[in-house]
């Protein structure tokens, strides 16, 4: 009587991918502090902190916040460690991560403006960095943006305010915010989540304002700007700003367009 049935062939599972099998690509990144000596004469003077996070508000804080008479003090770099796949740059050799660079103001106003490259995984080991530079009284704020599609509920602009600006604060903050607290369930992730969190745990002065918009192209920057400057005209940011925010700037902005960029994309 024949027994032999055939073949025996492996045939893959769709319970599984095949590539579940394979070792994981071991990625460490090193978050670093690297402040120059400007910055190390500067940085105990600090009295408080603005964090921008996304595109929008990291080009309103370079617009606007900063000045000519702002110090450059360094930066918070972030390096990969060991096997990567990161983003070939056509020559073989993979994209270098951005810096986040620090600034401090003749007002002793200490202005971080978050890479693109500070992701979910590392916005807790960033927050540390950086708050570790600071006193622990020193009031923070986080400006970020976002598209309107992450703030649930209704997406209902106000006035001429082409934008949603909503707020989240630890109980140490020592004014009302000048936007109302965000809507549950519309959530942080990421640098502000984490700064948030850091200031809970150690007890700091904190807010967080989050902008939602539809799109953004760098000859828009107008959209928010009368939004985002209600929170340097109230206390406590106030006194940290320059006598006068001038919005003027926005036009050099849209002329010079430093990233020859035109198109509108999403935050």
């Amino acid at each position: 009587m024949a027994t032999f049935f055939g073949e025996v062939r492996l045939v893959s599972s769709r319970a599984y991918d095949e590539e579940d099998e394979e070792d994981p690509t071991d990625v460490r990144y090193n978050v670093k502090v690297e402040l120059n000596k400007a910055g190390e004469e500067k940085i105990s003077d600090v009295e408080a902190v603005v964090i921008s996070y996304g595109k929008l508000a990291t080009d309103f804080c370079e617009t606007l916040v900063l000045s000519e008479k702002c110090i450059n003090i360094g930066t918070v770099d972030i390096k990969m460690e060991g096997q990567t796949d990161s983003e070939d740059t056509g020559h073989f050799h993979p994209r270098n991560l951005f810096p986040s660079q620090l600034f401090v103001t003749p007002e002793s106003l200490l202005v971080c403006c978050a890479s693109k490259d500070v992701t979910a995984v590392l916005a807790s080991q960033f927050t540390q960095k950086l708050m570790g530079l600071v006193k622990a009284t020193c009031v923070v704020m986080v400006l970020s943006s976002h598209h309107y599609g992450a703030l649930k509920g209704n997406y209902a602009p106000q006035g001429e305010d082409n934008c949603v600006v909503h707020s989240l604060h630890s109980p140490t903050f020592p004014k009302l915010p000048v936007y109302p607290r965000l809507p549950q369930p519309a959530t942080l992730d990421s640098v502000p989540a984490a700064v948030l969190t850091e200031s809970l745990v150690s007890r700091r002065p904190c807010v967080v304002y989050p902008v939602f918009t539809e799109t953004y192209s760098t000859g828009d920057l107008d959209l928010v700007v009368d939004a985002l400057l209600k929170v340097f005209q109230s206390n406590p940011f106030k006194k940290f700003m320059p006598s006068a925010l001038d919005p003027g700037r926005l036009h050099h902005y849209r002329d010079k367009n430093p990233r020859n960029e035109t198109l509108d994309r999403y935050m």
